[in-house]
C-alpha cells in the first residue's frame, strides 16, 4: 500500500479552517497521482492504492464539516471508491483462489478451477463500472472538491471537535470487538473490520498534535486491520464454493468447504487472541490520548 503524502507545518493550535485545506491539497493530488495510474492500466495493486487513497481524501472532506458542499464530495467519493471496490475484491478472491487451488487435491481443486471461471466471467463487467466510474470522477471530482473552499470549518487541529469525532469512532471499535468475541461470525468481523479501518484513516488527522501517540496506536491496528481482512477473504470464499458449486462438484466441494472452515477456524481462533491483547493492552491508554488534556506517551508491554 503506498504512503500518503506527508503534510507539514500543521501542530496541535493550527485552525482547522487553515489545517483542512493543507489536508485536502495533499490527500487530493494521492489521488490524482493514483487515478493516473490506474487509468493506464487497471491493476490490482493500481486500484487498492486508489481505494486506499480515496478513503483519505474522504476523511479530509470530512474535516469541513457536514454541509451540502461536503455532502455532495462525499457523494461522488463513495460512488467512485464502490465502483472500484467491486474490482478490487474480485481481484483479491481470484489471486487467493488461484494460490488454494495450488495446494488442493486434483478433485478440489476442480471445484476451484470452476470457480475462479464463474468469478472471471465477470470481470469484464467490473471493469467497465469502474472505468465508468472514473470518467464521471474526472469531470465531477475537481468541481466538488472545489466547492470546499469557501467553508470555513471551527476549532483547532488538536481541539474537542477532531478528538470526540476519533473517540465516537474508537467508543464504535470498542462495542464491536466485544460483540465480535461473544460472537466471531462473519457478519460481526466484518462490521468490525469497517469500524477498524475508518478508525485508522481518521486517525491520521490528529497526527500533527499528537505524531507519537497517534503513530503508537496506528501500530496497534495495523495487525489487527490485516488479520480480519484475512479473516473476511476467507469468509467470502466459503461463500463463493457455498453458491457456486455444481452437482458435479459435490462430494469434492463438500470436502473443500470443510477444509475452508477447518482454516476459518483457526483464523478466527488467532485473531480472538489479537482481539483480547487490544482490549487488554490499548484500549485505556488510547481513551487517555485521545480524551487527556495533556496526553501521554504509549508504553508497549515488552516481553
Amino acid at each position: 500500500m503506498a504512503a500518503p503524502r506527508p503534510v507539514r507545518g500543521l501542530r496541535a493550535s493550527s485552525r482547522i479552517r487553515d489545517a483542512a485545506p493543507v489536508f485536502l491539497a495533499a490527500r487530493r493530488a494521492d489521488v490524482e497521482a493514483h487515478r493516473a495510474a490506474v487509468e493506464r492500466r487497471l491493476t490490482p495493486a493500481a486500484v487498492h492504492d486508489l481505494r486506499v487513497a480515496l478513503r483519505r481524501l474522504r476523511g479530509a472532506v470530512r474535516l469541513f464539516g457536514k454541509g451540502r458542499p461536503v455532502r455532495r464530495a462525499e457523494a461522488e467519493l463513495r460512488r467512485l471508491q464502490g465502483a472500484l471496490g467491486k474490482l478490487r475484491d474480485l481481484h483479491v478472491q481470484l489471486a487467493r483462489l488461484a494460490r488454494l487451488e495450488r495446494g488442493l487435491p486434483p478433485e478440489e481443486a476442480a471445484v476451484v478451477t470452476h470457480l475462479r471461471a464463474a468469478l472471471g466471467a465477470g470481470r469484464a463487467k467490473s471493469v467497465a463500472g469502474a472505468r465508468e466510474a472514473l470518467h464521471r470522477w474526472a469531470e465531477r471530482g475537481p468541481r466538488v472538491l472545489d466547492a470546499l473552499a469557501g467553508l470555513e470549518p471551527r476549532g483547532k487541529l488538536g481541539g474537542h471537535r477532531l478528538r470526540k469525532g476519533l473517540v465516537r469512532r474508537l467508543a464504535s471499535v470498542e462495542d464491536l470487538a466485544q460483540a465480535a468475541l461473544a460472537d466471531p461470525s462473519p457478519e460481526a468481523m466484518h462490521r468490525l473490520r469497517i469500524a477498524v479501518k475508518r478508525f485508522r484513516y481518521g486517525l491520521e488527522f490528529l497526527e500533527p498534535a499528537m505524531p507519537a501517540e497517534t503513530a503508537a496506536i496506528r501500530h496497534e491496528l495495523v495487525p489487527l486491520q490485516t488479520a480480519l481482512g484475512d479473516l473476511h477473504d476467507l469468509d467470502v470464499q466459503v461463500t463463493l464454493v457455498d453458491q457456486h458449486a455444481g452437482p458435479a462438484d459435490l462430494p469434492a466441494a463438500a470436502e473443500l468447504l470443510r477444509r475452508l472452515r477447518a482454516d476459518r477456524e483457526r483464523e478466527a481462533a488467532a485473531l480472538t487472541a489479537a482481539l483480547i491483547h487490544w482490549e487488554e493492552e490499548a484500549t485505556a491508554l488510547q481513551a487517555q490520548v485521545l480524551l487527556g488534556s495533556s496526553p501521554v506517551r504509549l508504553q508497549r508491554r515488552r516481553r
